[in-house]
């Protein structure tokens, strides 16, 4: 693994009222990293990976993602890093009725500024990635559910984040399929995207190289030896975000 973070948060909270739905969270997690981030309903995971994913903004600390501190970002630069940088899968697959895999995949490229040509081209390399390469004109109505997962895997990499944030990917699929989409995301680890799996199941959680356990909005566990609060070396000064 390298020794640069990709997602760095540091005394991070956040609070909804008077509800705190997450305190002070440490974490570091380091380039080429593949970990689990698990709890219950209400430890705070959603919110975790809203700000990690920089679709909240903590009430304090700070948050840097790719080298980006965000409490410096305007929000025009935010969308810009979380376009280049971040890619989501959700357990709720959102493709699209009527609408073919290759063409649910290049819509991930949209705002990209590429011209449709190229990101089709990207989309089908992306669909063979995760061996759906004999089904690019398929809609969701033909795919099974393990297929769809992959087809919104394959949209979320299009781009070649460098973190992926997989949020419940097997909650809405059956033990030989979630298996199958697990497989896949230790296959792009491998290759060097660094995934963070959230998720309620702690065995999915356990056999991942590094697990982190959230209780009532506090990391309580972090399996990764001295993780918390340890500092990074070969940190390097921001980059510049593209608009």
């Amino acid at each position: 693994m390298s020794t640069w973070p990709v997602v760095e948060l540091t005394g991070v909270s956040r609070t909804y009222g008077a509800v705190t739905a997450l305190a002070d969270a440490e974490l570091t997690v380091g380039k080429g990293e593949l970990l689990g981030i698990v709890g219950p309903s209400g430890s705070g995971k959603s919110t975790l990976l809203n700000i990690m994913g920089t679709l909240a903004r903590p009430t304090a600390g700070t948050v840097c993602v790719d080298g980006h501190r965000v409490d410096e970002l305007t929000d025009r630069e935010l969308s810009a890093l979380r376009a280049r940088s971040i890619g989501f899968v959700f357990q709720s697959f959102h493709l699209a009725p009527g609408v073919p895999a290759l063409d649910s995949v290049a819509d991930g490229l949209l705002y990209s500024g590429r011209p449709r040509g190229e990101r089709r081209s990207l989309a089908e390399r992306a669909l063979r990635r995760v061996g759906l390469g004999h089904r690019l004109d398929n809609e969701p109505h033909q795919l099974s559910g393990g297929e769809k997962q992959r087809v919104a895997i394959a949209r979320a990499v299009v781009g070649d984040p460098p973190l992926l944030l997989a949020d419940e990917p097997t909650g809405a699929l059956d033990s030989k399929s979630g298996e199958v989409v697990m497989e896949l995301l230790h296959e792009l680890n491998r290759a060097g995207t660094t995934v963070v799996v959230i998720t309620h199941d702690r065995d999915i959680a356990a056999s991942l190289p590094r697990e982190v356990r959230l209780k009532d909005g506090r990391v309580a566990h972090d399996s990764a030896a001295g993780a918390s609060g340890t500092p990074y070396a070969g940190a390097r000064a921001p980059r510049e975000v593209g608009v």
